[in-house]
């Protein structure tokens, strides 16, 4: 069902990408991905938070009493889940969710507004598009202020759930954006089908915690001390979000500025559908990572790491499957539509796979490792993001799109082996039984 699910949840993404790209003109183009960058950063204002909440749940799921503000506290044998803790946590987390919207709208709204002054007068687009990038921010808002629902049904290991939520919402944004753009609505029709797909989402998870958690005599108060708890991971993943966000939107946010809207847009396009492939292929760990976290919590590391070898190999090869047939038929396809946009020229796209290939495998040891409720990784990945960007501008300035590519491969290359060793480190077989594992399913 995960498979199928994320299958439909892109497909329809990906089948909205040709009608984007004939209804918005390249400047439209080019400043919707600006927007989805500026969006993406005001996502930071959770600081970590998004990341650390689902294995508390998790947790408590699998019985914990209580969780640790960092490391693991052990499940008793044969505990059933703990509800009311979860209880507790959510309300805590609702609180907590409404006060960081809050803080992304202002980020948006001033830090946002600054930075696209220069882009939409460079569009020629008018007056106009300062209403649209309002609306723009007023959704990331409410999105933000929602997604407490979606980190909890995450969290409870309701992974075929949350597929079909996926499946609707991005329906419900495909169709919304697909009928505005036919009545030539422009980037107008992107922001309204924003705002149908954050309803959605936010009531049907609603829905699904409510079915899963049941309800308390007494309404669970908000908890300071809970977030308190979560503060020393949750912080050290708000820095490696920082560099995360530096490593992907910093990269759109400097082509922006200096290689104009056309490459631009190019670029956008090529990350979006890059991001599409990625999501798809990590489908194979997304779907386990509460069991692998909960197979933790219960001491049993041997079937943790078979299942991850597994799934880790199937991640691999299937976007090598992706990225061989993007490059063979991307852009004969968008040219067979009659696309204004294409993707990168194939010796640009190919550095880009290249580098999309290391970060998804890297990323799933990084991920493995944060099953132990530790961070380790938040300090390097700090001067990583920053040395990116220090990087892309220096090389972007001397050799253009050679060097916006260029650049955060050779910085991600110099710490992403530190990663796999860590992540590895935290799983009992040796470097020989992981990969027989990987490939027979067994020591």
């Amino acid at each position: 069902m995960g498979i199928l699910g994320t299958g439909i949840r892109s497909g329809v993404n990906l089948a909205l990408i040709p009608l984007v790209l004939i209804k918005l003109s390249s400047a439209e183009l080019a400043l919707w991905w600006v927007f989805v960058a500026l969006g993406n950063f005001a996502n930071l204002a959770d600081f970590g938070f998004g990341s650390t909440i689902p294995r508390v749940y998790n947790y408590l799921l699998a019985g914990a009493e209580d969780f640790e503000a960092e490391g693991l506290r052990i499940a008793a044998s044969g505990a059933g889940p703990n509800f009311e803790g979860i209880n507790r946590v959510n309300a805590s987390v609702r609180l907590l969710y409404l006060r960081v919207s809050l803080v992304a709208i202002l980020l948006l709204a001033i830090g946002g507004t600054i930075f696209l002054a220069k882009p939409i007068a460079e569009s020629g687009l008018g007056a106009k598009v300062w209403w649209i990038w309002g609306a723009f921010g007023i959704s990331i808002g409410c999105n933000l202020a929602a997604s407490h629902w979606l980190l909890a049904v995450q969290g409870l290991d309701r992974m075929r759930d949350l597929q079909l939520v996926y499946v609707l919402s991005g329906t419900t944004y495909a169709a919304c954006a697909a009928a505005l753009l036919l009545f030539n609505f422009g980037l107008t029709s992107m922001v309204v089908a924003t705002f149908a797909k954050v309803i959605v989402m936010r009531f049907r998870c609603r829905q699904i915690f409510n079915k899963v958690v049941p309800k308390p005599e007494v309404k669970s108060p908000a908890d300071r001390h809970i977030l308190a708890k979560l503060w020393p991971n949750a912080y050290k993943f708000g820095v490696i979000g920082v560099a995360t966000y530096c490593l992907s939107n910093g990269i759109v946010l400097i082509c922006s500025q200096f290689l104009g809207k056309d490459i631009t847009a190019s670029y956008g396009l090529t990350v979006q559908i890059g991001n599409f492939m990625i999501s798809f292929a990590s489908l194979w760990l997304a779907v386990k990572w509460p069991q692998i976290t909960m197979l933790r919590t219960q001491e049993r590391l041997q079937e943790m790491a078979i299942l991850f070898g597994r799934r880790l190999l199937l991640v691999v090869a299937s976007f090598v499957v992706l990225a061989t047939g993007l490059l063979l038929f991307g852009n004969a396809l968008l040219a067979w539509k009659g696309t204004q946009t294409r993707l990168l020229a194939t010796p640009y796209l190919v550095l880009y796979l290249v580098y999309a290939l290391l970060q998804i495998f890297y990323a799933q040891f990084g991920s493995l490792a944060f099953t132990e409720n530790v961070v380790p990784f938040f300090k390097i990945g700090l001067v990583v993001g920053v040395g990116v960007i220090v990087t892309s501008l220096i090389l972007t300035r001397l050799y253009g799109l050679w060097g916006l590519l260029c650049a955060p491969l050779l910085v991600e290359s110099m710490y992403s082996w530190y990663v796999v060793r860590r992540g590895f480190q935290g799983q009992p077989l040796t470097p020989r039984q992981f990969a027989f594992a990987a490939v027979r399913g067994y020591v």
